[in-house]
């Protein structure tokens, strides 16, 4: 008799309790960095793998620095995906190749000539100015070696000061950050 008052009770009180919590609003846009356009010509077969990032920056949210150096996520604004498959997306759409001459992701699982690995450290904005920072290392085939690495770092300016044109200037300073990256590739496999 006990258990059959209780149930029902208990049913009520959660279910006043989920009203209570509020929702988070949703973005008010969202942003990629992909479709682009083939802009580099490959001599080899590359894979490319997804970028490691810290959760800050290799979530869907954006995050800003404010002038004490402290983080804060912009939650107007987001990514469409991870900023780290964006990346990788953007980095494999500006790869060409002909015949062997690919570049495939990781998740392809093929065997290619070279393979490209990187991290983020930086896609952050601070103020009006965006930046991307990445660290490339590009691997030679079944050995695994280290072939070549980088440093790649760019920066975009924001066309105001509204959130929307701060992302505007992180998708731009992310999509240098991948041509870069993507004409280091080329570059790489054409000498080598």
């Amino acid at each position: 008799m006990i258990r059959s008052i209780i149930l029902p009770a208990a049913m009520v009180v959660l279910a006043g309790c989920s009203s209570v919590i509020p929702q988070p609003e949703p973005a008010s846009a969202l942003y990629r960095l992909a479709p682009m356009e083939a802009e580099y010509q490959l001599a080899a077969s590359v894979t490319v793998r997804e970028p490691e990032a810290s959760r800050l920056i290799a979530g869907r949210w954006m995050a800003a620095e404010d002038e004490n150096g402290g983080m804060r996520i912009i939650r107007s604004v987001q990514w469409t995906d991870r900023s780290t498959s964006l990346m990788q997306e953007a980095l494999l759409d500006l790869l060409n190749g002909e015949g062997a001459n690919v570049a495939l992701p990781a998740q392809a699982g093929a065997l290619t000539d070279y393979e490209f690995s990187w991290r983020i450290s930086d896609l952050t904005l601070k103020g009006s100015t965006a930046r991307c920072r990445l660290e490339a290392t590009i691997l030679k085939g079944q050995e695994r070696s280290v072939l070549r690495q980088s440093t790649i770092s760019t920066t975009a300016t924001a066309r105001g000061n509204s959130d929307m044109a701060r992302a505007e200037a992180l998708v731009e300073a992310g999509q240098a950050c991948a041509r870069d990256a993507a004409a280091f590739i080329s570059e790489v496999t054409r000498a080598s």
